[in-house]
C-alpha cells in the first residue's frame, strides 16, 4: 500500500520529470564550464556562452518566486474588445465564450469591430447579437487594422477594464474573475492573460507552439511579473485600466516609426506607452485563453517575421525607458535584446567557421543546445504532464537552425509596414 501511494505521488508531482530537469541544468553548468577552454584566444564567444546560459537558467528560477495576488471583491464594470477580419469560423465562439464568463451579466459590455471583411463574418456576428442582444456590433466596410479597431472600442467603452480579445481566442470561464482582482491596486495599468494553444494537436507546427507558448508566458512573462514591468501583454488576452488607456490613446494610435505609420505589434507597443507612464503590468496565470495558432510553415513564418518587426522597433523604443525599472528587470532586458541580435553571428561561427578553421566538429556547441532544448521541454512536461514536451525540444532547434535568419531581415524591412498574413 505504502508503496502504492509513493508511485502516485511520483507521478502526480511527475517527480522524475524534475529529477531530470535539474540534472539538464547541472549538465549545461558543466558543459559551459569545460567548453571555455575550447574558446581559448576568442573571449566574445566564451562570454556569449556564459551570459546566454545564465540568462536562461535565471529566467527558470525568478519565474518560481512569482506569485499571483490574493483573492479580492474588486468586480469592476469590464468591457471586451474584439477586432476582426474573416474570422467566421471562430467568431462565434469568442463571443460565446465571454458571454459564458463566470461575473455579473451587468458588469460586462461586449464590443465587437468587423473590420473590412469579406467573408461572413459580419453575419455570425449578427447571429449573436440575436442571442445575445447587448452586444454592440461596430461594421467597417473597409478595412482599417487592429489598432483603428482596438481604439474604436476603447472610445465606446463604459467600463472600467478594458479586455482585448483576439477573434480566434476562446477565454476560460472563470478567467476574468482572476484577472480583475490585479486592479484592486489602483497602480495596476494591464494585466496579461496567460494564452494556450487551441489547436496544438494539429501538426507538428502547432504542437511545437504549444510548447513555446507555454513557456513564454509562464517562465518569461511570470518573471517580468515579479518586477511589475511585463513588456507584452499579448493581444490574445490582455486587461487593460481605461483611464490609463485614454491617457495615451492618441499617441499610441498615431505612432510613427522611421516617417512610417505603425500597424503591427499593436499589443507591444500599448504596453510601452504605460510602461514609459511607470505604470504596474502584470501577468496572471489562472487566466487562460485557448487561441488558435498558424498550422502551416507558411503562415508560422509570415506570423514570426511580422512579431520580429515589432519586437525590434518595440525594444529600441522601450531601451530609452526601462533603465529607470527595477536593476535586476533591466539588465535582464537589455541582456534579451543583445543575445538575439549577436545569436546569427555566433550560430555561423560555431556552425561554420569554427569547423572549417579548426577542422573540428563542433560537439560542444551542439551538445549545449541539446541541454538547453531539453531544459524548456523537461520543464513543460514537469508543469503539465503534456507528452508534446519533446516538441519544444524540436522548436528551439528550429529557432536556431531557421528563425534566428528572420531578426536580420526584420530589422532591414522595418519600415514595410504590411501585415504580412493577409
Amino acid at each position: 500500500m505504502i508503496f502504492d501511494k509513493i508511485r502516485k505521488f511520483v507521478a502526480e508531482k511527475r517527480i522524475n520529470a524534475w529529477v531530470a530537469f535539474f540534472f539538464t541544468v547541472y549538465l549545461i553548468l558543466i558543459i559551459k564550464f569545460i567548453s571555455i577552454k575550447e574558446f581559448t584566444g576568442d573571449w566574445f564567444f566564451a562570454a556569449y556562452g556564459i551570459v546566454v546560459s545564465v540568462y536562461i537558467l535565471s529566467r527558470f528560477l525568478l519565474s518560481y518566486f512569482y506569485e499571483g495576488v490574493p483573492a479580492n471583491d474588486c468586480e469592476p464594470i469590464v468591457t471586451f474588445i474584439i477586432p476582426a477580419k474573416n474570422e467566421e469560423q471562430a467568431i462565434k465562439q469568442t463571443i460565446n465564450r465571454i458571454y459564458e464568463v463566470d461575473y455579473p451579466r451587468e458588469k460586462i459590455e461586449v464590443i465587437a469591430i468587423n473590420d473590412g471583411s469579406d467573408d461572413k463574418t459580419l453575419e455570425k456576428m449578427n447571429e449573436m447579437k440575436v442571442e445575445h442582444p447587448g452586444l454592440i456590433i461596430i461594421d467597417w466596410k473597409i478595412n482599417k487594422g487592429k489598432r483603428e479597431g482596438m481604439a474604436a472600442g476603447t472610445k465606446l467603452a463604459k467600463g472600467e477594464v478594458l479586455v482585448f480579445v483576439d477573434s480566434d481566442s476562446f477565454i476560460r470561464k472563470d478567467s476574468i474573475r482572476y484577472l480583475v482582482q490585479y486592479f484592486a491596486d489602483p497602480a495596476v495599468a494591464a494585466v496579461a492573460g496567460h494564452a494556450e494553444v487551441y489547436n496544438e494537436n494539429e501538426n507538428i507546427i502547432t504542437k511545437m507552439q504549444a510548447v513555446r507558448y507555454y513557456i513564454s508566458f509562464r517562465v518569461y512573462k511570470a518573471t517580468e511579473s515579479i518586477f511589475h514591468t511585463v513588456t507584452c501583454c499579448s493581444g490574445c488576452f490582455s486587461a487593460y485600466r481605461k483611464e490609463f488607456v485614454d491617457e495615451v490613446l492618441d499617441a499610441w494610435l498615431t505612432q510613427k516609426f522611421l516617417g512610417v505609420q505603425c500597424t503591427y505589434g499593436d499589443d507591444r507597443s500599448l504596453t510601452n506607452y504605460l510602461i514609459k507612464n511607470n505604470h504596474k503590468l502584470e501577468y496572471c496565470q489562472e487566466a487562460i485563453a485557448f487561441t488558435i495558432v498558424p498550422d502551416t510553415l507558411n503562415k508560422f513564418l509570415k506570423q514570426q517575421l511580422r512579431w520580429k518587426k515589432s519586437w525590434s522597433r518595440e525594444c529600441f523604443i522601450a531601451s530609452t525607458f526601462l533603465w529607470k525599472r527595477h536593476p535586476i528587470m533591466s539588465i535582464g532586458f537589455y541582456i534579451s535584446i543583445l543575445l538575439p541580435l549577436l545569436a546569427p553571428l555566433v550560430v555561423a561561427r560555431a556552425l561554420i567557421w569554427y569547423p572549417y578553421q579548426t577542422h573540428n566538429f563542433p560537439y560542444f556547441y551542439l551538445f549545449g543546445l541539446i541541454l538547453v532544448s531539453l531544459l524548456y521541454g523537461l520543464y513543460y512536461y514537469a508543469q503539465t504532464g503534456k507528452k508534446l514536451w519533446f516538441y519544444g525540444v524540436i522548436f528551439a532547434w528550429f529557432y536556431t537552425l531557421l528563425l534566428i535568419w528572420q531578426l536580420p531581415y526584420a530589422i532591414l524591412t522595418l519600415r514595410d509596414s504590411k501585415w504580412g498574413t493577409r
